[in-house]
């Protein structure tokens, strides 16, 4: 989980600029495809994991679509697609494609939309003081109140605040415009704060 729940994006997509990855796969730059795999993977996973509720079936997901993103960056995307194309959200898109995909296939239990809930606007993440074994407490109840929301408002969370993409990285990944997302994200919180009070945890969001 990063540092802080409100931001960082900027910090990230810094970082992310000094190497076109995309374009450096398409040209088979020594290590290129590496060193995305390297710098997406565990992110990539944490996500699939958020909507499938299941680790092999996540691995099975990521493995996939960093097969697609390699074979669509070296074979199938020109020069000038690949050094346009905003990686992190199109890999993402291909992840919550593959893994929407997996839970039909398995038949998943309808679940809540979004929508129906209430609205509600929470304020960002607060994180608590306290020993290194009470953080991984906390951490673990969040993860567990997580996975109880419906698997809309899972993924917000993970993008918005796992992740720190900004809205226009999450209507990207997700196809739906940055205004709708910002009342998605805010239903999510309510949700998610609903779930931690259910599990005895008061004002952590």
């Amino acid at each position: 989980m990063k540092n802080s729940w409100t931001g960082g994006e900027a910090a990230l997509a810094a970082a992310e600029s000094v190497e076109n990855l995309a374009l450096a796969v398409h040209r088979s730059e020594p290590g290129a495809f590496e060193r995305l795999i390297d710098r997406f993977e565990a992110p990539l996973f944490s996500y699939a994991e958020s909507v499938l509720q299941n680790r092999f079936d996540a691995q099975e997901v990521v493995q996939d679509a960093l097969l697609r993103a390699h074979r669509a960056l070296t074979r199938q995307y020109d020069e000038q697609r690949c050094e346009a194309l905003a990686l992190r959200p199109w890999l993402f898109r291909t992840v919550r494609n593959l893994s929407l995909n997996k839970r039909r296939s398995k038949r998943s239990k309808l679940e809540q939309p979004l929508e129906d809930f209430d609205d509600g606007r929470m304020g960002p993440f607060v994180h608590l003081e306290g020993s290194e074994l009470e953080r991984k407490q906390e951490v673990e109840l969040l993860r567990r109140a997580i996975a109880l929301l419906p698997v809309d408002a899972r993924e917000l969370i993970v993008l918005r605040f796992m992740e720190e993409m900004s809205y226009g990285e999450i209507a990207r990944t997700i196809g739906s415009s940055e205004a709708a997302l910002r009342g998605k994200v805010f239903r999510s919180l309510k949700l998610l704060r609903e779930a931690l009070e259910k599990k005895g945890v008061n004002y952590a969001v």
